[in-house]
Parts: structure tokens; sequence; C-alpha cells
């Protein structure tokens, strides 16, 4: 019986540590909440620099680099480039886009909340397109045609982007 407690105590406690993860919408990024060891927020707020700094300092130099915005005592704004950000495949063919993107993120020491924004979309040879990610979708919501991939490639990119910030924060001490 001991054993089972255990068990079930372990499970309950990995269950609750998942890594958060957002979903693509056809109006975008839903925002969502993270639970994390309680910390103040001033020193989540310098962790979250201290990770745009490594994170957007590796790759080409015209990716490089981040933007730290609209810091308060409990929040801040992080915008930044991404290089192949996501694909989509029409009639075979591969096409990869870079994004330019923003992460609002509130803090309330023990949590936060994350919105994560496509703010710009680039095509080939870094042109900006007038594409937003609502010009993807139909009216119904369903990806239109010829944009095979578009929604899970996002997904996986803006994942490993929260995720890393997450795995920072959590292993800042």
């Amino acid at each position: 019986m001991l054993k089972l407690y255990a068990f079930l105590l372990l499970f309950t406690t990995l269950a609750r540590a998942q890594p958060p993860k957002i979903e693509l919408t056809p109006r975008g990024f839903n925002p969502i909440e993270v639970s994390i060891p309680a910390t103040p927020n001033e020193k989540l707020i310098e962790v979250t620099k201290a990770w745009a700094s490594e994170y957007n300092n590796r790759g080409l130099k015209e990716d490089r680099g981040f933007d730290a915005s609209d810091i308060t005592e409990n929040s801040i704004t992080i915008s930044a480039f991404k290089k192949n950000a996501f694909y989509y495949r029409e009639r075979g063919e591969a096409f990869e886009h870079r994004i330019r993107y923003s992460m609002k993120i509130t803090f309330s020491q023990n949590r936060y909340t994350l919105v994560f924004t496509v703010n710009d979309i680039y095509g080939d040879s870094n042109s900006l397109l007038q594409y937003k990610l609502p010009d993807y979708f139909t009216s119904e919501g369903k990806l239109k045609e010829g944009y095979t991939g578009l929604d899970t490639s996002l997904e996986a990119t803006v994942n490993s982007i929260v995720n890393s910030h997450y795995n920072f924060i959590l292993n800042f001490r």
C-alpha cells in the first residue's frame, strides 16, 4: 500500500510539473499560465533577460539579439527573430519562413502568464510578407489548402522557445 501511495504521489507531482504547451489557433496563440517555484518578480525579470540574451545569441548574425521592453515590476516583453520558424509544403515544394515574435510575460511569484505573438513573417531573402497568421486559415478555423505542415512546424518552434524559457527559469539557481 505504501508503494502505491508513493507511486501516486510521484505521478501526481510529475503530472503537475509538465512543461508548458502552447497551441496555435486561427487567431494566433492563446495565453498560457505556468506554475513555477516561488521567486521574487525582480529575479524572474532578471532571469528572463539572461535567458533572452543566451537564447537569441545563437545562429546567424541577422537573427541574433533581442529587445526587452515594457518592463514593469512584474512583467516584461521580449521581442526577437526566429529563422526557420515554420514551413509548409505545397505540391511537394517546401517553403520556410522566418518570424519576428514577442513574448509578454507577467509574473506572480509562483506562476507566470505568457502571451506569444507572431508579429511579422518573412519569406525568401528576408522579405517581409503581408500575410499574418489568420491569413493561413479559413473562416471555419481550418488550415487553408496548400499549407500542409505549417501548424505543426510553427507549434514545435514556439513550444521550443517557450520551454527553453521555462527550463531556464527552473534551473537558474
